[in-house]
């Protein structure tokens, strides 16, 4: 695996905690100390290291405040992973010996525990210390003619993460992740036990769903996330963490403003179609809570279409500009169907963004609809000057409609006779059998996969996963990664509104009642830029982010029911900078867009109850 540059950060407040150490240990010798008269004294410990979740018992000396170990001890539990290295003992030049990246050669006395308390005399030493060759300097004690060094120190050499574990009294060793110091300026948290279900899809499925873990960036500063447990929304943030009473049982979307304050989307389960059933709440940087707005969810469907369950069967995704707040999320309807729908607020003082109304139904509304809508997406687009949407729809319309929203709408309700207020293209289709015969086994089956939205220079960037036929081969082909840059001001399909790319054709039916043998319609998709050409796998739950005008896509690939997930960056035109990169051992946030700060591509993932924050470097 190509090396990655890892960041790993927590709470300042539990960094205080941590005064972890380690230790050097001279083959079976006593090393001869010289230069020091005077001893200190050491106080025996037994402590437990968890290196990447498998557990070791080993003796310690507390010296100063601080625990140190035998460095063969750490050798030896660290052999096997990313962080290894050997030891050897030059006796002639009395010089100790590291070799990064070396299997550990084990003498037989590791981890050597003898359960007493009884305290020695550290005397410091002196002996020379060489890391592959070249001298390095550590603060080592001898005690019963061993050598005991800092874990920290060693932590720092070899560039792997330690941190103290208060609740079960253990240090934590996690060898893919990079060293952070003790006094780091992040306060990204390294949370245990964190009660919610795992972030990463490892399988394909039709329908995306609400990631237990929200993340967006924060102001300037870098990576934000947010999460609900014990009736509580925690909000941690690169400087604070905050925790805020659920208004409602249902989370949606987190995402700040330029001023640092929150909003927060909620929802619950309406039992009558006039009853508001999602929430958009404001809260100040302190997580005072402003003001909240709520909704029926109106679509262009009447009074049965509005919105019973919010974020059913789907995601939702919100985008903030110059004062304006939209969501576009998933719902069931109370008509028992599913699409998605979109509200939006006005961030001052947190009026409804409303939509035009069919002048004969004041019920029904111009609000963009997609049926079904397994996923969603919505960024800000600096060239079209407003909202573009991206849905996953699998009937009205099937395939990847992206949509822009139109600025006449205005405050209040206006009857504009005949106007819509959003444009509406499908430029990546699905194929759909005959004699469908509204089966929606056969229906919910698009082989494919929305990413989501970013932009660069060149246009509006839409990354997904699919088969590559629009035909019956569809039905057996791998889901591949592909994108297509476009334009968003364009009014209709053609070559011209994509930059590069290939055009992508076949036949599909148009009609999911079809009961006949209704003859297929000949599609065209235009500038898809094919990333990968697998035959073996699948690509699952792409993601995109631009950084410097550069497309990062994260996404995961399963064989053989194997996941492994990988990440790419582009250029603006597509142009492959970094080809597929291996992530390793680290897991995605899969319904989760990650955050771009500084050169850094930043997410959080959940796996087996840990919440983790790592970045990759993109910009090198």
């Amino acid at each position: 695996m190509k090396h990655l540059l890892m960041r790993y950060s927590l709470k300042s407040s539990l960094k205080r905690h941590i005064s972890v150490l380690a230790a050097v240990i001279l083959l079976f010798m006593l090393i001869p100390v010289t230069g020091h008269a005077n001893g200190v004294t050491a106080s025996k410990n037994t402590i437990i290291i968890s290196v990447d979740g498998s557990d070791y018992l080993l003796d310690a000396y507390n010296i100063g405040n601080y625990n140190y170990f035998k460095l063969r001890d750490i050798a030896y539990i660290l052999s096997g992973t990313e962080k290894q290295f050997d030891v050897t003992w030059d006796g002639s030049k009395k010089t100790i010996n590291l070799l990064s990246g070396k299997s550990y050669t084990a003498v037989g006395n590791e981890l050597s525990v003898t359960h007493d308390n009884i305290k020695k005399t550290a005397i410091p030493n002196t002996s020379s210390i060489l890391l592959d060759g070249k001298e390095i300097k550590l603060t080592a004690y001898s005690i019963d003619g061993y050598n005991y060094f800092k874990l920290r120190d060693l932590a720092t050499v070899f560039d792997f993460y330690v941190e103290w574990d208060s609740y079960y009294g253990t240090i934590i060793i996690e060898t893919i992740f990079g060293y952070v110091p003790e006094n780091a300026g992040d306060s990204y948290s390294f949370i245990r036990n964190i009660n919610v279900s795992n972030t990463q899809v490892n399988s394909i499925s039709n329908w995306a769903q609400v990631s237990p873990v929200q993340q967006f960036l924060y102001m300037d500063e870098g990576l934000a996330y947010a999460y609900a447990a014990d009736n509580q929304l925690r909000i941690v943030t690169p400087g604070k963490t905050l925790s805020i009473e659920m208004k409602y049982p249902l989370l949606g979307d987190v995402i700040s403003d330029d001023e640092g304050n929150f909003y927060v989307v909620w929802g619950k389960v309406g039992t009558k179609n006039t009853e508001k059933t999602i929430f958009i709440s404001k809260y100040s940087p302190k997580g005072e809570h402003i003001k909240t707005t709520g909704f029926v969810g109106i679509s262009p469907l009447g009074a049965d279409g509005n919105t019973k369950i919010p974020f059913d069967a789907g995601n939702c995704v919100s985008a903030i500009h110059e004062g304006v707040l939209m969501v576009n999320y998933a719902r069931e309807m109370y008509n028992g169907h599913q699409s998605n729908n979109v509200i939006g607020v006005y961030t001052e003082d947190m009026s409804p963004y409303s939509f035009d109304l069919y002048y004969w139904d004041e019920q029904r509304a111009e609000v963009p609809y997609v049926s079904h809508s397994f996923n969603q997406s919505i960024i800000y687009s600096k060239i079209a000057d407003d909202f573009v949407l991206a849905n996953h729809g699998d009937a009205y319309d099937r395939g990847f409609i992206v949509e822009k929203l139109n600025k006449k709408v205005v405050r209040g309700y206006t009857k504009t006779l005949y106007e819509t207020i959003y444009s509406q293209l499908n430029i990546f289709h699905f194929y759909l059998e005959p004699k469908s015969n509204y089966n929606m086994y056969v229906v919910n089956k698009t082989f494919a996969q929305l990413g989501g939205l970013a932009e660069t220079s060149k246009g509006v960037v839409l990354v997904g996963a699919s088969a590559k036929s629009i035909g019956e081969a569809a039905k057996t082909e791998k889901q591949n990664l592909f994108i297509q840059i476009f334009d968003p001001l364009a009014t209709e399909v053609s070559p011209s509104m994509f930059v590069g790319g290939t055009v992508r054709s076949g036949e599909t039916s148009l009609n999911i009642y079809d009961t006949g043998d209704t003859p297929l319609t000949k599609v065209t998709d235009y500038g898809v830029i094919w990333l990968t050409n697998h035959t073996d796998r699948d690509v699952i739950a792409p993601q995109v982010v631009v950084g410097e005008d550069r497309i990062i896509i994260l996404w995961t690939e399963v064989y053989k029911y194997t996941p492994e997930s990988f990440y790419m960056v582009l250029a603006a035109d597509g142009e492959v900078i970094t080809p597929a990169t291996s992530l390793g051992r680290l897991k995605l946030n899969s319904y989760e867009m990650p955050v771009y700060h500084n050169g850094f591509v930043y997410w959080a993932y959940v796996d087996n109850g840990k919440l983790r924050v790592v970045s990759i470097p993109v910009n090198e």
